[in-house]
């Protein structure tokens, strides 16, 4: 009797599980996979995603990003240190 029961509750598991399965919403078209692609970029959504993931610290938005005047100062810095070092060099050579 028991071989029965154990039997009968597998059976009864496998028809939930499908059942389960037939249950699931029909799949999408390529067009509102897309659609909805630009909805949620449009609304910032994507965005945040991204910051989630990323760490908003290592986001290029413009926030962060350095500015020109920045950019500028540190090319500035490191040709002023080329020339510094080449001319120790210069002289440290003779």
């Amino acid at each position: 009797m028991n071989t029965l029961i154990k039997t009968t509750l597998i059976a009864a598991a496998f028809l939930t599980a499908g059942a389960t399965f037939a249950a699931e919403p029909a799949q999408k078209t390529r067009a509102e996979v897309i659609a909805e692609l630009q909805a949620a970029r449009e609304s910032g959504e994507i965005a945040a995603l991204s910051a989630e993931q990323g760490g908003v610290g290592s986001l290029e938005n413009g926030i962060n990003a350095p500015t020109s005047a920045q950019i500028a100062a540190k090319k500035a810095a490191v040709k002023t240190a080329a020339k510094k070092g080449a001319t120790t060099e210069g002289a440290s050579a003779k």
